[in-house]
């Protein structure tokens, strides 16, 4: 008997030195390589819960996350009471959009560590996922009470209050958020969304700009900032925007669409028209695009297309032509070039 105990302990320490090794391997970046260290370790000792949960890390760092998931689940097999296997088996399958699953295992961790602020930002964003923004807003009010300093806690309670309609309060969490951490650039592009929803257009601008300096590939950043320009009366600074938005997504009909527009309260009907165009070619049932190309051709004096066009917005959009006559009757009463 006691031959065996001594063989036992020598296989554990023969294995916790293979872990080191695996551990060494993961963080130098080298995952599959530590991978192939922890399974030596547990062929070493079935029952060595931390070789299981590295590898679960490593799988999880892999984007392996139904791997990561079988390892944590053997983890708790062994120890029923780790909190960070639960916590870390609830973002794999977070990941895998196991919403329900995902809610459990969090749930678990926090009983397990009901001081740990991260866990209930987790959770919290799973209750988002899921259209819950109250019992969201709960778990980010906790996970600030906790931790008063954390950026991303304030950051996603934001996102919850903008959700829930609440865009004051939004405005108050991104400003927290970026008081605390001004590289979390997400916040500045919401925020700007925000400003925009509660009509403060041009702190929309700023915080779009803000934003773009840091993404300045972003189309629908160049797309929003655009509409809020449009609000202000910068016209030519939206058209700027919507075709910077185009060049980065040639298949935006959006973009075209208000380009359209902008061009067309600045008189450019030519351009108007073929933006017009351009949405019809991409979405060819977009009835709008129809009925504001046939204004644009009643200004270029070309009635008969204009007509074509109204006929077509029609059929596509029985209901649009309450919303169309009046600008008709409008635009027939304006000066026409000649065609």
């Amino acid at each position: 008997m006691l031959a065996l105990q001594l063989a036992g302990v020598v296989w554990s320490a023969e294995a916790e030195d293979v872990l080191n090794e695996g551990l060494n391997l993961h963080d130098a970046g080298k995952l599959k390589e530590a991978i192939s260290y922890y399974d030596r370790a547990i062929r070493l000792n079935p029952r060595f819960a931390e070789a299981y949960y590295n590898r679960g890390n490593a799988y999880y760092d892999l984007g392996r996350y139904q791997q990561a998931i079988n390892d944590y689940t053997q983890v708790l097999r062994i120890d029923p009471d780790d909190a960070e296997a639960y916590y870390n088996r609830g973002n794999a399958y977070r990941r895998l959009a196991q919403h329900e699953r995902a809610l459990r295992d969090y749930t678990a961790a926090i009983h397990l560590h009901p001081e740990d602020a991260e866990i209930y930002v987790n959770r919290g964003s799973v209750y988002y996922s899921l259209g819950r923004y109250e019992l969201a807003l709960r778990d980010y009010n906790e996970a600030i009470r906790l931790n008063p300093k954390d950026p991303e806690a304030y950051y996603n309670r934001a996102n919850t209050y903008v959700r829930m309609g609440k865009k004051e309060e939004a405005i108050e969490n991104y400003n927290k958020t970026l008081s605390l951490n001004t590289q979390l650039v997400e916040a500045y592009y919401n925020r700007g969304f925000a400003y925009a929803e509660s009509g403060e257009y041009e702190k929309s601008v700023q915080d779009y700009s803000q934003y773009l300096s840091f993404n300045p590939k972003s189309a629908e950043a160049y797309y929003n900032r655009g509409l809020a320009r449009i609000r202000i009366g910068q016209d030519e600074a939206a058209i700027e925007d919507y075709s910077e938005a185009i060049r980065l997504n040639p298949k935006d009909a959006e973009a075209m669409y208000n380009r359209g527009l902008a061009y067309s309260r600045l008189g450019r009907y030519e351009h108007a028209a073929r933006d017009y165009t351009d949405v019809i070619r991409l979405k060819p049932r977009n009835a709008e695009a129809y009925g504001r190309r046939g204004l644009v051709r009643l200004q270029q004096g070309r009635d008969a297309e204009a007509e074509a066009d109204f006929k077509k917005a029609y059929q596509l959009d029985g209901k649009l032509k309450n919303k169309l006559e009046p600008l008709i009757n409008e635009a027939k009463k304006k000066p026409r070039l000649t065609p």
